[in-house]
């Protein structure tokens, strides 16, 4: 049958176009491969760029990928899931087998445990799976799984040990980290892999092996198992996820694999969670305080929480996490020109009423020391307030600081700090744990340096809660002590914000004896004792280098008891001469200890004074950079004006020299052979 002439352009025009897009994918991943920085960019945002593929064109371009493009392409936004390939075959059939994964993982945490012992394991494996050594010596009897629990609670559980085991014994360098070595050995990555194909889109398990995946993916030389057992491609799936959790554990999983930062256990990346091309102006970091976290501390407030009551226009709506979409009724045409007339009368009626108004603020201070700014709204100020106030109605946030700050200021890099503590001695802990505040300040100093924080010229901004308040005060009182890379740290340090930090202690930590021995404090509260000598001396040393370096201090203050849940007593934890640190602005809010640090809305004082802080910062770093900035736009205006000066050249050229020149004047764009 012969073809129709627009049947044969037709084919003639999809075949010209696959191979175009052929030929740009390969070109692509060879700038990915052999180009420099720029273009190596470049050709990642173009290939997460490209939509509406078929299947079997992600499955070549999967094929193609070598391990270096693939994390950097997962880290890059936008990516097509199908660009990655899925774990390997002996992986998914081993998923759809019957066999308990439990007893793969408790043979994982025995191997560990011969290398490293540590009374914690012993407790787990004696608790969970009793009689082990006996059951070990019968080789063909598979012991029985505790009928109390589930396979999916006990695969957690040993996941917990798992991650317990290695952040303790981890190291930096993967030839001394015995542990992590071990567990590769014995197949970690591979049994890891079939977890997440068992038990898919289960957020919790999720969780639990992320914690371990973002301590071994320290060591970039494990880039290669990564690849192969499919886990690049889990990692940029779960970056995608709208959890705080799983987003930000994956981005510091794939920053460490690429090489292009190193981010130690305990400290997550919050924002920004892809690769950027823009320079960070300022580094915003977050210290939790007693038995905090940072996915459970910079929450915003739950709704729930008993808050005194404040004026406002916008009606609260259930916090379902989604935005609230307003029904539409019948909306009849309208001539745009004369809905663009009544548009502009009904913003000059709102610029008049709204000049009247008068705009308040939720978290009002009940006292306040050593403030002398003034807040004054404008009608277009205020119509922004009542915006966002409708917005934060409308959603709810698990994490403020990463889903609020960068809406409000750009080229933002937030990072959170996780460490474990407790209240009480009735909790269980571990002692390896168990620290005091200089110890704690130490052990972080090494995170905060491979993660290059304050050794770019980056200005810092420090939010601590609490006892995390302390370490905070620490923390720069010896990097100004340091002659080396740490003091930058403290140079670079330009506000240090205080949600209810106990600077001369708490009465809780001094309780009478009866009260001591039913809530028996933790070796943490009882280092919070009132007028303690180290706590003395830690603030008599952090004026003086505040004074010195010229920090702007804020200090927030509770005013109400917190309802310890534990026990059910209201107990007031930090007093409000122990919160003033005696230097900056000191606010009293009628908050608790645990709502001192949740902002209820953009409007709350909480976030506005951060906010603030933040833009004065990165207003001062702007301006200080504005010669460099006019230089590089001088630059790259006269890099198009050249491009479009050979372009004209190259359409000059005769048909006989437009591939010989074409390929001359690609080599000089690209900087290639």
């Amino acid at each position: 049958m012969v073809q129709s002439v627009e049947t044969r352009q037709s084919v003639g025009l999809s075949r010209i176009w696959k191979s175009l897009r052929d030929s740009l994918a390969s070109r692509l991943l060879w700038l990915c491969r052999h180009g420099n920085q720029e273009q190596r960019d470049l050709a990642l945002q173009h290939l997460a760029s490209f939509k509406n593929n078929k299947k079997w064109e992600c499955l070549k371009l999967a094929q193609a990928l070598d391990m270096n493009t693939a994390v950097l392409l997962a880290r890059t936004q936008g990516a097509d899931l199908r660009y990655f390939l899925p774990p390997p075959i002996h992986v998914r059939r081993a998923a759809l087998s019957s066999e308990f994964m439990s007893f793969k993982l408790r043979d994982m945490i025995v191997g560990v445990q011969k290398i490293s012992p540590h009374s914690c394991i012993k407790y787990f494996l004696s608790k969970y799976f009793a009689n082990l050594q006996e059951q070990a010596m019968e080789a063909d009897n598979i012991p029985a799984k505790p009928d109390v629990i589930s396979e999916r609670e006990l695969c957690m559980l040993c996941l917990d040990a798992l991650y317990h085991h290695v952040i303790l014994f981890h190291s930096k360098n993967y030839v001394d980290d015995k542990s992590t070595s071990t567990l590769i050995n014995m197949d970690l990555l591979p049994r890891l892999a079939e977890i997440f194909l068992r038990y898919r889109n289960d957020v919790d398990m999720d969780v639990c092996i992320l914690k371990i995946l973002t301590v071994i993916s320290m060591h970039t030389v494990l880039l290669k198992d990564f690849f192969q057992n499919g886990l690049i491609g889990e990692l940029c799936r779960l970056i995608k996820s709208d959890d705080v959790r799983l987003c930000s554990s994956a981005a510091v999983c794939l920053a460490n694999l690429s090489g292009e930062h190193c981010f130690r256990p305990g400290l997550y990346l919050l924002h920004p969670l892809y690769r950027t091309r823009t320079k960070q102006m300022c580094d915003t970091l977050l210290i939790h305080g007693l038995r905090g976290g940072v996915f459970v501390t910079w929450r915003q407030r739950d709704p729930k929480c008993d808050a005194p009551l404040v004026i406002t226009d916008v009606k609260s709506k259930v916090k379902c996490g989604k935005p609230c979409v307003e029904e539409e009724v019948g909306v009849n045409y309208m001539d745009p020109e004369l809905k663009q007339v009544l548009d502009d009368f009904s913003e000059m009626d709102e610029e008049s009423l709204l000049s009247n108004m008068e705009v308040v603020l939720q978290d009002i201070p009940i006292e306040a020391k050593r403030d002398s700014t003034l807040n004054t709204f404008t009608a277009t100020k205020k119509r922004i307030a009542l915006i966002r106030e409708n917005e934060d109605n409308c959603t709810y946030t698990h994490c403020w600081p990463k889903d609020w700050l960068p809406k409000d200021c750009n080229n933002l890099r937030i990072l959170g700090v996780n460490y474990w503590s407790s209240l009480s001695e009735w909790l269980e802990g571990c002692p390896l744990q168990s620290a005091d505040i200089p110890t704690r300040a130490i052990e972080l100093i090494p995170a905060l340096i491979d993660a290059r924080v304050g050794q770019r010229n980056v200005p810092i901004i420090w939010l601590a809660h609490s006892m995390g308040g302390l370490i905070v005060k620490q923390l720069l009182i010896d990097a100004a002590e340091s002659q080396d890379n740490l003091q930058k740290i403290c140079e670079q340090t330009k506000a240090v914000l205080f949600y209810s930090t106990p600077h001369r202690g708490t009465s809780l930590a001094s309780l009478p004896r009866a009260a001591d021995a039913v809530l028996w404090p933790s070796h943490d509260v009882k280092q919070l004792k009132e007028n303690s000598p180290l706590l003395l001396k830690i603030q008599n040393q952090f004026l003086t280098v505040a004074d010195k370096y010229d920090f702007e201090t804020i200090s927030f203050a509770e005013s109400m008891p917190t309802l310890v849940t534990a026990f059910k007593v209201p107990m007031h934890f930090v007093a409000p001469n122990s919160a003033d640190l005696g230097r900056g602005i000191f606010y009293q809010l009628p908050l608790d200890h645990l709502t001192i640090c949740k902002p209820a809305s953009r409007q709350s004082i909480l976030y506005t004074t951060v906010i603030d802080v933040i833009q004065r910062t990165t207003h001062k770093k702007c301006e200080l950079q504005y010669p460099n900035i006019f230089l590089e736009k001088f630059y790259k205006l006269f890099s198009w004006h050249t491009f479009f000066r050979a372009t004209g050249v190259i359409d000059s050229i005769d048909d006989n020299q437009y591939k010989e020149r074409f390929r001359w004047f690609e080599r000089i764009i690209l900087d290639t052979d």
